[in-house]
């Protein structure tokens, strides 16, 4: 064998090498068991656009139960509001849920918002419009739900302020496919701020509501209002008052009390679709 023909072998066999390794390395990043994925699965709303997300998996060998989180309205351009300075918009990494779902083996799915839209003059995210923001996000659900070990019984709707109203949407166009869901700081409202009623369908998932004991007070009543228009449609819901911090904000020492809640509450209708 000659010179060049063993160094066009070596060529040959190094590049079928490379291939095999770029294909292992892709599916390890889809297939993983545990850790962080960011947008492991290609998501395209009905406009074409890109939707992300972070997906947090369990050490798990079983089935493991699913919380969706949705963050706050957030804006950079609240750091130069007096009123907001402090305000965050409870990101994730600021709510304890990673750590809490990674030992307690829950899912996190967290999806991101695509859309912007003016809010108290500033360019911000939370999850409006909703008629192009729900699509893209039922989509990533389905799609996680469709890939990974999902307990379907035990799927999770959870949010702060504006991420609370969408919980409010999401569950009401599909109650028969979530347990439960937790609505922090902010109630069942339309865009334009008008209080809404739950359908009254044979499907009913689980209902807790909560606020802070600094809570912003035109919000407090509107957490009310929806206690108590789901309670008297019979839904089971649970209503936590005057929690920390005292500021509108998500904390992590409440975690086990809403996860015990969420369990507790949770009323899966069995309609949802096996296959």
């Amino acid at each position: 064998m000659t010179g060049n023909m063993i160094k066009q072998f070596v060529l040959k066999y190094v590049s079928i090498a490379i291939v095999f390794l770029l294909i292992f390395t892709l599916n390890c990043n889809r297939t993983q068991s545990s850790g962080l994925l960011h947008t492991p699965f290609k998501v395209l709303d009905k406009y074409e656009q890109n939707r992300e997300y972070k997906l947090y998996l369990p050490e798990s060998k079983s089935a493991y139960p699913l919380l969706v989180y949705f963050h706050g309205v957030i804006s950079d351009g609240f750091k130069k509001i007096p009123t907001l300075k402090n305000y965050t918009g409870s990101p994730v990494e600021d709510t304890g849920l990673i750590d809490f779902c990674k030992l307690n083996k829950i899912a996190l799915l967290v999806p991101k918002a695509r859309y912007s839209y003016t809010f108290l003059n500033c360019k911000s995210y939370g999850w409006s419009p909703f008629a192009k923001e729900i699509d893209g996000i039922e989509r990533i659900i389905d799609t996680v739900v469709k890939n990974y070990k999902i307990d379907k019984k035990n799927i999770y709707l959870s949010g702060i302020s504006a991420g609370a109203v969408l919980c409010h949407h999401l569950a009401n166009r599909r109650p028969e496919y979530y347990n439960a869901i937790l609505s922090h700081s902010q109630g069942y409202i339309s865009e334009d701020n008008i209080q809404l009623k739950p359908l009254n369908r044979k499907a009913k998932f689980g209902v807790v509501v909560c606020y802070t004991s600094g809570d912003y007070k035109n919000l407090i009543p509107i957490c009310e209002q929806t206690y108590k228009e789901y309670k008297a449609l019979g839904y089971k819901i649970v209503i936590l008052r005057n929690l920390l911090p005292k500021n509108h904000s998500w904390d992590k020492s409440s975690n086990r009390r809403f996860w015990n809640y969420l369990k507790k509450v949770g009323q899966y209708s069995g309609a949802r679709d096996e296959k």
